[in-house]
């Protein structure tokens, strides 16, 4: 974690240069320099004419990956919220504007945590259903069956495996908070799915914003704390996560309002 060089492929790079340097003579070597240096990847990224580019063409979001599609997407939203003093909270029928956009920039600011928003994202791309074997005594397992999109399902399998065990189960959970606290709005119906993010159809009713904020809360603090988020080098990030849930919904609600709220009609492939 930490580099969004590793999750793009060589398509998501030649996207760039066509849009960036379409008359470069050595497509190959840019490739690989793309990358080696981070910096410049990032640059590109958060190039205007690629934002434009994408946005302008709307079939250009499916020469794309979700992963490079949604770093494009939070590049240009940290660049809105450099040029705005609030963002717009809906809560339990009241609209306020909070005056927390230099917390946020400071927070998306951090290579780690914007490599792991990225991530997450593509994570909703495809809810996945799994079945496994859980051990209840000696000699003795049971099948279980689990969606990666259900919180109770996954707090259920959870408690039924052993802790050094439980590192994505925690994750998974804290992650689905987030995502929800950022891309859907607990207090309000659903609606239709968005483009590449069809969990929004599993949402179940009953849990509040605040019910997403304290699990996620919880969750990411467990996660942090487990011996394999050290090996992931992901501790730094968790706790972050941990401590402000809330603030890192933020660019992903404007993310979701500005700019995945438009294409709920995506383009079908040529």
């Amino acid at each position: 974690m930490g580099s969004l060089k590793l999750i793009f492929k060589d398509e998501d790079l030649q996207f760039l240069l066509s849009v960036l340097m379409p008359s470069v003579d050595d497509a190959p070597r840019m490739l690989w320099i793309l990358r080696e240096d981070e910096e410049i990847l990032e640059g590109m990224i958060a190039d205007e004419r690629v934002f434009h580019q994408l946005l302008a063409d709307p079939y250009s979001v499916l020469a794309v990956s979700p992963a490079l599609f949604f770093a494009i997407l939070l590049a240009r939203v940290a660049s809105d919220l450099t040029r705005e003093t609030h963002t717009v909270e809906h809560s339990r029928g009241f609209t306020m504007a909070l005056f927390d956009t230099p917390q946020i920039v400071a927070l998306l600011e951090s290579r780690d945590l914007r490599a792991y928003l990225t991530d997450l994202l593509v994570s909703f791309v495809r809810i996945n259903s799994y079945s496994t074997s859980v051990r209840v005594r000696r000699g003795v397992w049971r099948r279980v069956r689990y969606n990666d999109f259900d919180i109770d399902h996954l707090v259920r399998y959870g408690n039924e495996i052993d802790e050094s065990q439980r590192f994505p189960v925690y994750k998974r959970i804290a992650d689905i908070c987030l995502f929800t606290l950022g891309i859907f709005s607990p207090s309000e119906p659903v609606g239709a799915p968005l483009p590449f993010l069809q969990a929004g159809s599993m949402l179940k009713p009953g849990r509040t914003r605040d019910d997403y904020i304290e699990q996620g809360t919880s969750f990411y603090s467990l996660a942090s704390k487990h011996r394999e988020a050290r090996t992931r080098s992901l501790t730094p990030v968790l706790s972050a996560l941990a401590e402000k849930i809330t603030l890192a919904a933020k660019p992903l609600s404007v993310m979701s309002a500005r700019y995945l709220q438009p294409l709920k009609d995506p383009p079908q492939p040529r």
